[in-house]
């Protein structure tokens, strides 16, 4: 779903949700919350073919605070312009919603730990945007390891990849390195001594018409960091079917 800040497609794009919705807790499944300027604000949902759930419903509000300030302020009437409110947050909170925490400690600063978010400025390869890919962190070469996925291609089309991307921490730069040739996604991803190891996932890139059994895949794959070189292999020989997407993997040390 896209959320515009105006009337029209044309207005700033503030929101994007993709994906399925975890509920925080269980009977609430929620999203967080969105705030528009404008007066106005445009909703375009668009569903591919590969799920078909329940919906959604949406609640707006006029005239009202950002999440209700997080509960750690009051929500009070502008004195300049009276049409728009504000939050007045209690001590040591800050923010537009009150829900950025001051240090309490003897920090030196009141930003210390601002616990805020921010886009880092990146270089190199250009990555294109997409939901359902797995990543590694490796601490050797300290960089993020993003394989697969259902992503934007060119021409206004999307689709299932097979794309492996390098992102190099210390550095902030992309990399595109050696394609796996088994597009997928909502697979899962692990490191284990120097090797990412790719499992199951959907490679179901077609309609939902098409027969249901592509969707769920038991491939097993093994990408070598310092070599930059994929391996299959073998499945594994259990009783019990593993094809599989949506699931997660974790590597035991026990």
């Amino acid at each position: 779903m896209y959320v515009y800040d105006g009337d029209s497609i044309y207005a700033p794009l503030i929101a994007v949700f993709s994906g399925l919705i975890v509920p925080e807790v269980r009977g609430n499944e929620t999203v967080p919350e969105v705030v528009t300027t404008s007066g106005y604000v445009l909703l375009h949902f668009f569903s591919d073919a590969a799920y078909n759930l329940t919906g959604f419903n949406i609640f707006y509000s006029i005239n009202s605070c950002p999440n209700n300030c997080s509960g750690h302020g009051k929500c009070t009437t502008s004195v300049s312009i009276p049409s728009q409110v504000y939050c007045e947050c209690d001590k040591y909170w800050k923010g537009e919603a009150c829900d950025i925490p001051y240090c309490k400690a003897n920090c030196g600063s009141p930003d210390h730990g601002s616990n805020s978010w921010l886009v880092p400025e990146t270089k190199g390869a250009i990555v294109q945007g997409g939901y359902g890919h797995t990543s590694v962190y490796d601490e050797m070469t300290k960089s993020i390891y993003v394989h697969g996925g259902y992503k934007a291609l060119p021409g206004n089309k999307y689709g299932l990849v097979d794309d492996l991307y390098r992102y190099e921490v210390n550095k902030r730069t992309w990399t595109i390195l050696k394609e796996s040739g088994f597009a997928k996604y909502l697979h899962s991803a692990v490191l284990i001594s120097g090797a990412m190891l790719i499992f199951g996932g959907n490679t179901h890139n077609d309609t939902s018409l098409s027969n249901g059994a592509k969707c769920f895949s038991a491939d097993f794959l093994a990408y070598d960091i310092a070599c930059d070189e994929w391996k299959i292999l073998p499945k594994p020989n259990l009783h019990r079917d593993l094809n599989r997407f949506g699931h997660t993997a974790v590597v035991s040390n026990g």
